[in-house]
């Protein structure tokens, strides 16, 4: 079910804690999860680059990083 507007950050926080928590404690990621992983990132960054609040962000090691968490490899 989508977030209400009026709560939609408030909602999203906890899971985008939760995702960082895992990058940042290397857990293994299923191929899935590891895709959606990229995904999303790539289109946060995208986002911020268009916003001009970064210049840019390393795509390749960006990859990297979500291929080496992929538990199928």
């Amino acid at each position: 079910m989508p977030n209400m507007s009026y709560c939609r950050f408030q909602n999203t926080k906890p899971d985008l804690t939760d995702c960082l928590e895992a990058l940042r404690d290397e857990e293994s990621l299923s191929e899935e999860e590891a895709r959606a992983g990229r995904r999303m990132f790539t289109e946060f960054l995208e986002f911020c680059e268009d916003m001009d609040i970064i210049d840019g962000f390393d795509r390749v090691g960006m990859e990297a990083m979500f291929e080496a968490l992929c538990r199928d490899n």
